[in-house]
C-alpha cells in the first residue's frame, strides 16, 4: 500500500513540477522524468483519474490538485526555518512528512509559518484555496541562456529535481546560489 501511495504522490508532484517549469504535463513527459514505461504511466494516470486525483484535459494534458505539493513545501519551509535542519537534507525529509501530514496539521503549519508563499528554494507554496500559482512570465530556465557570452540573472527558484540531490544543494549553498541570489552566467 505504501508503494502505491508513494507512486501516486510522485506522479502528482511530477505533473506539478512540469507545470511550474512551463512544460505541458503530458504522459510522455512523465515517462521522461521518472524513467517509467509508457504503459506503466498510462495505467497509473488512469487509476489516478478514476480516484479523482487527476483530470485528463481535452488536449491530453494532466490537471491535478495541490494538496501534496502544499504539504511538501510547507514541510520544506518548517524544517530549516523552525527546526534548523540543513537545507541540503530538507527535500528528502519533506518527502517523508508529506505522506503522513493530515489536513489539520497542514493548516496549523500554514498558520505557524504565517502563510508563507515560497519554500526555501523559491518554489511557490500553493495557497489554501484557489489554483496553484504559475511561474512568472519573467522567469526563464537557465538553458535559455545557452550561447550567450555572459549575462546576469536572479535565481527565482531551484526546482524539485535538483533539490533531491543533497550534494548539489550543498554545492549551490557553498557558492551562495540560493533563491533570490544574483548570479553571473558564463559560457564555459
Amino acid at each position: 500500500m505504501t508503494e502505491l501511495i508513494d507512486t501516486t504522490e510522485m506522479y502528482l508532484k511530477t505533473v506539478y513540477e512540469l507545470e511550474e517549469d512551463g512544460v505541458p504535463p503530458l504522459r510522455a513527459r512523465i515517462v521522461e522524468r521518472l524513467d517509467h514505461s509508457g504503459p506503466t504511466v498510462s495505467q497509473t494516470v488512469a487509476r489516478m483519474e478514476r480516484d479523482g486525483l487527476i483530470k485528463v484535459a481535452e488536449d491530453r494534458s494532466l490537471e491535478l490538485t495541490d494538496d501534496v505539493i502544499r504539504k511538501h513545501r510547507l514541510a520544506e519551509r518548517l524544517l530549516p526555518d523552525v527546526i534548523g535542519i540543513e537545507r541540503r537534507f530538507v527535500h528528502e525529509e519533506a518527502c517523508r512528512w508529506e505522506h503522513v501530514m493530515s489536513e489539520q496539521v497542514e493548516e496549523r503549519l500554514a498558520d505557524i509559518l504565517d502563510d508563507v508563499s515560497t519554500d526555501p528554494f523559491g518554489n511557490p507554496v500553493p495557497p489554501r484555496t484557489a489554483e496553484h500559482p504559475r511561474p512568472s512570465a519573467d522567469e526563464v530556465s537557465v538553458d535559455r541562456f545557452a550561447g550567450r557570452e555572459t549575462t546576469t540573472a536572479v535565481v527565482s527558484r531551484i526546482g524539485e529535481p535538483i533539490q533531491a540531490d543533497a550534494e548539489i544543494i550543498a554545492g549551490l549553498e557553498d557558492a551562495q546560489i540560493v533563491a533570490g541570489a544574483e548570479v553571473e552566467l558564463r559560457v564555459s
